[in-house]
């Protein structure tokens, strides 16, 4: 074999360690690669509830796991985050304080990530105008509540709530896709959040009519403190994002996260390896193959 062929061979073999290499790079995700959630301006956002199935017309008060088979499995509406903090802690009942400066608050965002009529993982499915909508835990009487109701109770520091405050129609009216969306502004005080939704299933339609459509109520619901900290410079806010809400208690659904990190997806690592992979073993096959045919 002469100086050429082994040159091919050496870069066949270097193709094969380089598509290697390059893979387990794509699959931690490179930094810089692709774009990240930035979220709020300050850089810190903290990420609040998750859906759970409630059933349907009991008043929103089920609490069931969204599990494999449920039309809301394995992809979110949107998400709370709260930003404009200098610090989070979490208490023993799993509820996070917020730390602001005093006479300053937090706000409350909130992003829509999915169309209100056919979701991206399933056009059959869309957000009803749910018409007889009611909350029991607030006691929000039966009403229209539209494509949404946002509920949000106030209370002051360990005191007794007022009557909640209630969005009708807030996925429809208020938020908007893909853009963070501020809710409100919340000085010192004890919190509850819930928005209530109802999806349809429209999962056989003949002539333009839909056959025997379904409907399943959702729930994401959550609690927040805010408190002041004497000594904390106005406007002082958390200096980089901190780690969303941790697990909740079994039967509340799955906890929500920050954004994963955005490296390739596994299954285009796979073939990019192999194609490159393919490519160096030809080349030393191609130089091998005729050697052994001049032995003979």
């Amino acid at each position: 074999m002469g100086y050429a062929g082994q040159g091919r061979i050496v870069r066949g073999i270097a193709a094969v360690a380089a598509a290697t290499a390059l893979g387990v790079l794509l699959a931690l995700g490179v930094p810089g690669a692709a774009g990240a959630d930035e979220g709020p301006a300050d850089g810190g956002a903290y990420y609040l509830g998750s859906a759970v199935n409630t059933g349907t017309d009991n008043g929103f008060q089920g609490k069931q796991a969204l599990r494999k088979g449920d039309p809301h499995f394995e992809w979110e509406l949107g998400r709370f985050s709260v930003d404009g903090f200098a610090r989070v802690e979490e208490g023993a009942d799993g509820v996070p304080t917020f730390i602001v400066a005093p006479g300053g608050g937090v706000t409350l965002r909130f992003t829509l990530d999915q169309d209100l009529v056919g979701t991206s993982l399933n056009p059959a499915l869309s957000v009803n105008r749910d018409e007889n909508g009611r909350d029991a835990q607030y006691g929000v009487p039966e009403q229209d509540f539209g494509r949404g109701a946002l509920i949000i109770s106030r209370a002051p520091a360990d005191g007794e709530p007022a009557a909640p405050e209630v969005t009708l129609d807030f996925l429809g009216s208020q938020a908007v896709r893909d853009e963070a969306v501020a809710v409100g502004t919340f000085g010192a005080g004890d919190y509850g959040v819930a928005l209530d939704y109802e999806l349809r299933e429209d999962a056989l339609v003949l002539l333009g009519v839909s056959v025997f459509p379904s409907f399943t109520d959702y729930r994401i619901a959550f609690d927040f403190r805010v408190r002041a900290e004497e000594g904390l410079e106005p406007g002082a806010v958390s200096a980089a994002p901190v780690p969303a809400a941790s697990e909740p208690a079994p039967g509340e659904g799955a906890a929500a996260e920050d954004p994963a990190p955005t490296g390739m997806p596994l299954w285009q690592v796979i073939v990019m390896v192999a194609a490159i992979s393919i490519g160096g073993l030809m080349v030393i096959r191609g130089e091998r193959g005729p050697a052994r045919r001049r032995g003979r």
